[in-house]
């Protein structure tokens, strides 16, 4: 992500603030990953990641006062200004990446505590799968600052919304069919939870095409009709 410039000082604070940024993008990327790996595993200790989500936190921290500090003592003009001005919107979203993997976890250790079978979360795999997909595309987009690549997982995450709905709906019909039970409500959570972090890689996807075209994706973002 790095341009040089005749200040070295000013490459090095852009330097630290892609490093906070990667190292960010890192953890709750890990975070997500060993999430979906072991949600259905009954052997899986997740509640030990919870605390993870404090670090994220103060990446994010971390990262707004480093965007601060440039800012202040810089006065960054053109593409340097939109990456940085960029960077607490996308520490924000991948806060957010946690945040929702930490959820999940939460239900995950609800369902435990009511004796619930994990097994009906195996029916999230395909959904997981898609949402890993575009959370390591848009990690990749952002190291590279390739608007080509982030404007694929925004219209990709239109995928994710409809395998989103294939399983909301399977599960919603078992239920009026058979009587709801938690484990197939905190299954409907967990798959929200999945769909929405998808929905903030196509954040910061839209947040990589700004650095790099001057302008925001001026389209609607692709949806499908969710309908039970």
């Amino acid at each position: 992500m790095t341009r040089e410039h005749i200040n070295s000082a000013f490459d090095d604070d852009l330097n630290e603030l892609d490093t906070l940024i990667t190292k960010m993008g890192s953890l709750a990327f890990s975070q997500f990953i060993a999430v979906t790996d072991g949600m259905a595993n009954e052997e899986a200790n997740l509640k030990s990641l919870i605390k993870n989500d404090k670090k994220i936190d103060q990446l994010e921290s971390e990262i707004y006062n480093k965007t601060v500090e440039i800012i202040a003592i810089r006065s960054p003009q053109a593409n340097d200004l939109r990456r940085i001005i960029t960077a607490p919107k996308i520490a924000t979203f991948l806060e957010r990446i946690g945040d929702y993997s930490k959820n999940i976890i939460k239900r995950r250790e609800f369902m435990i505590a009511e004796d619930s079978d994990l097994h009906i979360l195996q029916k999230l795999n395909d959904i997981s799968e898609i949402a890993r997909e575009l959370l390591t595309d848009v990690l990749d987009a952002l190291g590279r600052l390739d608007s080509k690549k982030a404007r694929l997982v925004w219209e990709g995450d239109v995928e994710l919304d409809a395998q989103h709905s294939v399983v909301y709906k399977r599960i919603y019909r078992r239920m009026v069919e058979k009587g709801s039970s938690p484990a197939e409500i905190n299954a409907l959570f967990i798959a929200k939870n999945i769909e929405r972090i998808g929905d903030y890689c196509t954040s910061i996807a839209e947040q990589i095409y700004f650095i790099e075209n001057g302008k925001m994706l001026d389209e609607e973002r692709p949806k499908i009709d969710f309908k039970i």
